[in-house]
C-alpha cells in the first residue's frame, strides 16, 4: 500500500469499486440520477464496497468516495429537500461510514490531506415570495457538525448543500 499518496492508497483497496458520480447518485425510488458527471475520475462506489467487505447486517454508509491528490470527498446523494431527509439515518451513515473510512485509511501515513463529508441535496426551486434558502445555507444540517466534533474533527469540512452549490464551487463537475 502507498502510505503517502491518498489517491494511490485508495485505488489499491477500492479499484474493484470504480464508478462515476452519475452511477453513485442514482435514486432507485425515483429512477433518476442526481448528478450526470461521468468524467470525474477516482470515484468509488462506497456502498458496493461496504456490501462486499463488511459483515452483515450491512452498516449504513455514504454513496461515494472521490479521491484527489490531497483531498478526499465522502459523498452522500439525497434526491430530496433537506426537510425530507431522515436525520437519524443520515447520522447513522455518517457514524458508520466514518468508522469504515478510518479503518480503510489506517495504514495511510500522510497527514497533509483534507477530508470532506458532503451531502448533495436536490436543487430547490426559488420560492415565489420569501426566499428562505439563504438562512438554511448558513448551517450544517442533520447534526453532522456535532457528530464530526464527537469523532475528533476527522473531517476538515462538512457541507450539506444543493447540487447547484457543488457545481458552482467545483468547476470540473459536469452534473
Amino acid at each position: 500500500m502507498n502510505k503517502y499518496s491518498l489517491k494511490l492508497h485508495l485505488q489499491q483497496e477500492l479499484a474493484p469499486f470504480t464508478s462515476t458520480l452519475k452511477a453513485t447518485s442514482f435514486d432507485k425510488e425515483n429512477q433518476q440520477h442526481l448528478c450526470n458527471d461521468e468524467q470525474t475520475t477516482a470515484v468509488y462506489d462506497f456502498d458496493a464496497y461496504v456490501k462486499e467487505r463488511c459483515i452483515h447486517p450491512t452498516p449504513a454508509s455514504p454513496d461515494a468516495i472521490h479521491a484527489g491528490n490531497k483531498d478526499l470527498y465522502f459523498v452522500e446523494f439525497k434526491n430530496q429537500r433537506a426537510a425530507n431527509v431522515d436525520k437519524e439515518q443520515m447520522q447513522k451513515k455518517f457514524r458508520s461510514g466514518t468508522q469504515i473510512l478510518k479503518d480503510l485509511l489506517n495504514d495511510f501515513g500522510a497527514r497533509d490531506c483534507k477530508y470532506h463529508f458532503c451531502v448533495v441535496l436536490k436543487n430547490q426551486t426559488k420560492p415565489r415570495y420569501m426566499d428562505y434558502r439563504h438562512i438554511e445555507r448558513s448551517i450544517v444540517k442533520f447534526g453532522l457538525d456535532a457528530l464530526n466534533r464527537a469523532c475528533g474533527d476527522f473531517y476538515d469540512s462538512v457541507v450539506t448543500e444543493s447540487l447547484d452549490f457543488y457545481i458552482r464551487t467545483f468547476n470540473s463537475l459536469r452534473c
